[in-house]
């Protein structure tokens, strides 16, 4: 593992990353992990089930209800909803949604281990996707996550245009923990910024033409393709991060 200051003059004496070579390594990454992405959607999927269903049923049951008493139509629909559902049930289910994203994050950074695994030409353990699960790991793990969240809330009440600045250096705290678990929350956040600094542009066009890529592909195919290739908007931030500062092998 590098040491902070290795990290931070491997990021400031980087060179420029071209644009059609990192798509095309994307592209050729993808066909070597998209079995593992797929799998990473499908349990982050049945982890998300649970809230998916303990917010729309009693939705359903209850837009049912007030449409058969003619409550849909009326201006006081939005009103008799949150009222129906009662303040602290709300409370309880985005505190479970938060808990539940949590659980996904972590489940993101085993990803990026696989991701650099399948890369070097090892073969796929599928506990390495819970990595980051373990008791020596988990609490930093989620310290990251609500560190993550923390940054978000920060930009959005300033007015929301901070948050497309720090979208970027944020992507960026999964792989640089990922690879440099043992750093501190501080030194990640600090090495993920400069990331960011560095190199914003490539990295805030190619996410904006990969979700258009994935929408469009989820568009074609109703939804079910996106599944297959929502795990190709994370493969740019592995190799502008291995062009940038690689792996301490050693």
């Amino acid at each position: 593992m590098f040491s902070l200051q290795t990290l931070l003059v491997k990021i400031h004496e980087s060179t420029t990353i071209d644009f059609g070579d990192l798509f095309n390594e994307s592209v050729s990454l993808f066909k070597k992990v998209w079995v593992q992405g797929l799998i990473l959607q499908l349990l982050t999927g049945i982890i998300m089930l649970p809230v998916l269903m303990g917010f729309y049923i009693p939705y359903f049951k209850l837009v049912l209800n007030m449409s058969s008493n003619g409550v849909v139509d009326s201006p006081d629909f939005i009103p008799e909803l949150i009222s129906s559902y009662g303040i602290s049930d709300l409370l309880w289910l985005y505190l479970f949604l938060f808990v539940v994203s949590l659980i996904s994050y972590v489940l993101y950074l085993g990803f990026f281990r696989v991701i650099r695994q399948i890369d070097q030409g090892e073969v796929f353990i599928f506990s390495e996707l819970f990595y980051f699960f373990k008791s020596s790991s988990i609490r930093k793990s989620l310290g990251i996550g609500v560190t993550c969240v923390i940054i978000y809330i920060i930009a959005a009440l300033l007015c929301f245009l901070p948050l497309f600045y720090v979208i970027v250096p944020i992507m960026y705290l999964l792989p640089v923990y990922a690879y440099n678990s043992k750093l501190s929350i501080s030194e990640i956040v600090k090495i993920s910024f400069a990331f960011g600094n560095k190199k914003w542009g490539i990295t805030f066009l190619t996410l904006l033409l990969n979700a258009m890529l994935i929408y469009v592909v989820s568009l074609v195919t109703c939804g079910l393709g996106g599944i297959f290739v929502s795990c190709f908007i994370y493969l740019p931030q592995y190799i502008i991060y291995k062009k940038v500062i690689g792996f301490d092998d050693s």
